[in-house]
């Protein structure tokens, strides 16, 4: 008997005595086709074993995390306990797959260390009448309003405006979150 009819006859025995078909308890490699808006994603596997599967849920193994993936992308396929109505994707292949990452359903943009900071402007205005004063104000990021902190009691000689921006670099951050 050859080797290779000794296989075929092994690799038959194992799968009858399996209660799932073999090829749901191995990793299959897939090519993404799209995500749908829930975060799931479509895709197409190389394996001619199995059809193509869509709503295929991301399993990133960290609570609160999902990404954005890029059509094309490349992507292991596993079946939770061996079970074909229990797909799922994940381990890819390069970090060109991911196009965005969410962490905790966030809408804003994460700044990271040494990154630029705008904390607004401080105005210093002066006005003559209807007595000589000087007011400080605030005047934060995007916002029409300008919050006065204060008056000096300084004898000015004339109306003016000094502005100063208030600008950063951020130069700490959560260790354990890089980026």
């Amino acid at each position: 008997m050859s080797a290779e009819r000794e296989r075929e006859i092994l690799r038959r025995l194992v799968a009858q005595s399996l209660a799932v078909p073999l090829q749901y308890l191995a990793v299959h490699d897939a090519t993404v086709v799209a995500q749908g808006a829930d975060g799931t994603l479509d895709l197409r596997l190389d394996s001619a074993e199995i059809p193509g599967l869509s709503g295929v849920p991301v399993w990133l193994g960290l609570p609160g995390i999902r990404v954005e993936v890029a059509k094309g992308a490349r992507v292991k396929v596993g079946f939770s306990e061996g079970d074909p109505g229990k797909p799922f994707a994940g381990l890819w292949e390069t970090d060109a797959a991911m196009i965005r990452i969410v962490l905790g359903g966030g809408t804003k943009a994460v700044a990271r260390v040494d990154d630029a900071t705008d904390s607004g402007t401080l105005v210093l205005r002066t006005v003559t009448e209807p007595a000589a004063l000087c007011t400080i104000e605030w005047k934060p990021p995007g916002s029409a309003v300008a919050i006065v902190l204060g008056a000096l009691g300084v004898q000015v000689s004339g109306p003016s405006i000094v502005e100063f921006p208030i600008r950063g670099i951020i130069t700490s951050g959560l260790a354990s979150l890089l980026g």
